[in-house]
């Protein structure tokens, strides 16, 4: 089983806002000899900016929407919710916290809750009335492990992103950038074909973020507000939560598959 959430670290990873551009150096003129250097992508001095933005992100908070379209029968599904950020700890010892509530419009009630405590991944299984803690796998030693999806993109560098997917900076206009995203590896793309962020020209800040699924329904997370440098989250919010009235706590199985790296929709496989 592959959870929900995963959607929010994509928006979490670009949700800092990207440092200025360095001024560049004027380019020496080139002698009739010399051949013009291809021009510089400008994607590259984003993903460079992205990177050590990420590595000092401390605190986040999002109010989102997400809306899920089906190709076939062209149904839409409409939900709201929330999702926190909080890095704990340094170098070694370094947690990612994290929380996603999201809730079906016109209802009451939460339809997914995930609450990242750092070890462990807590899921609230509605229909279940079930809190599943999955335990969330080690970084082998001095690495990052791809495998702990939080790890994953905050601690992920500029060529691991190139490597493991194609980025394209395909249109900007007055107010956006928009970058396209296609997997590169066959893990990847079991969990979706092409996708697309839009940052916010002005402060960089995620806009929106887009992608398809090899079922070719389709997910669009759109984010309503964001506060990169939330002074007002506070640690306790990611302990290991209390099963609500009439729910109970349960381990998940070892071999149970926890860590995606997109998040499918709801009615996905």
């Amino acid at each position: 089983m592959r959870l929900q959430g995963l959607a929010l670290t994509v928006l979490l990873m670009a949700a800092a806002p990207l440092v200025a551009q360095r001024p560049q150096t004027p380019p020496t003129t080139p002698t009739a000899q010399t051949a013009q250097p291809a021009a510089a992508d400008p994607l590259d001095g984003y993903l460079e900016r992205w990177q050590k933005t990420m590595e000092q992100v401390q605190a986040l908070s999002a109010q989102i929407k997400r809306t899920e379209k089906d190709q076939t029968t062209d149904v839409e599904k409409h939900f709201t919710g929330f999702t926190k950020y909080l890095r704990v700890g340094a170098g070694a010892t370094t947690q990612n916290l994290a929380l996603l509530q999201m809730t079906p419009d016109g209802k009451k009630d939460f339809s997914e809750r995930f609450v990242c405590s750092g070890a462990l991944l807590y899921e609230f299984r509605q229909s279940e009335k079930v809190v599943m803690a999955h335990e969330l796998p080690k970084p082998r030693a001095g690495q990052v492990s791809d495998d702990n999806f939080l790890s994953f993109l905050f601690g992920m560098k500029k060529e691991e992103a190139q490597k493991r997917y194609d980025l394209k900076l395909t249109k900007t206009d007055q107010f956006y950038l928009y970058v396209d995203i296609q997997p590169r590896f066959a893990a990847d793309k079991v969990d979706f074909k092409r996708a697309q962020i839009v940052l916010n020209k002005e402060t960089m800040l995620p806009r929106r973020l887009w992608f398809e699924s090899p079922n070719s329904t389709q997910v669009t997370w759109d984010v309503v507000q964001i506060n990169s440098n939330d002074k007002t989250i506070d640690r306790r919010e990611f302990d290991a939560p209390t099963p609500p009235a009439g729910w109970k706590m349960t381990q998940a199985p070892k071999d149970a598959d926890v860590t995606p790296r997109v998040a499918r929709p709801s009615g996905g496989n």
